[in-house]
């Protein structure tokens, strides 16, 4: 049995401590590889804008100016219009009104109006006794309205235009070749106020009134108003 030289038994003492060193450094490096590659990347500090944004999605747009009607408590005017009489042709009619809306969403309002030469005696025209005879009409009421939808209208960057869609009935009296009877009438318009004292209405109504049958009367008109 041989004996090794001291040095060498020193140094083979020392392997186990050397290896054992190696693999720790071979260890640290693998996994410092692997903690770079997945540290997420760097982002912008608060207050500093990405290189790569186009857009900014924050752009301040122009808003157009939506006006305020001021409240009137009244309003005075007149309109023109077709009525139906009867089912016969439409004939002019011109009428005025007062109205009262003293409240957000009702108001009272009484009319009169009238037209000339309405209708004709069919019997007498169609078979050529005399000429046909002409009729007047007027009428008087009074109504209840109902603001149903206030809305505006955008004309431009910097105007718009406020409407109020409505119902009205009410009742009165109608004169139609020289008798009178009670008369009712129902239906809905719109009204537009280009400014705070004027208003533009348009309004189709049924006018109605009862002798022997009930008469439906189709009515058309347009009509403009002052408010104060």
């Amino acid at each position: 049995m041989s004996v090794l030289p001291l040095a060498s038994r020193q140094y083979a003492r020392q392997l186990p401590a050397l290896a054992a060193a190696a693999l720790l450094l071979c260890g640290c490096s693998l996994f410092g590889d692997r903690t770079e590659r997945t540290q997420p990347s760097a982002r912008p500090l608060p207050g500093e804008q990405a290189s790569s944004q186009v857009v900014d999605p924050n752009l301040a747009r122009p808003e157009p100016e939506v006006r305020k009607v001021q409240a009137q408590d009244y309003e005075v005017g007149g309109y023109v219009g077709l009525i139906a009489v009867d089912r016969k042709d439409g004939f002019a009619v011109y009428g005025a009104r007062v109205a009262y809306q003293k409240t957000e969403n009702f108001f009272v309002e009484a009319h009169y109006e009238f037209s000339s030469n309405v209708g004709y005696d069919e019997l007498r025209d169609l078979v050529g006794l005399n000429e046909a005879q002409k009729y007047d009409y007027d009428s008087f009421g009074l109504s209840l309205g109902y603001k149903l939808a206030p809305g505006d209208i955008y004309l431009s960057r910097n105007y718009t235009l406020p409407f109020q869609i409505y119902a009205i009935g009410g009742g009165g009296y109608s004169s139609y070749e020289g008798d009178n009877f009670g008369s009712y009438h129902l239906g809905g318009g719109i009204k537009f106020m280009p400014r705070d004292w004027l208003s533009v209405r348009l309004e189709l109504t049924d006018q109605m009134w009862s002798d022997k049958h009930l008469y439906h009367n189709a009515q058309f008109t347009f009509g403009l108003a002052a408010l104060f």
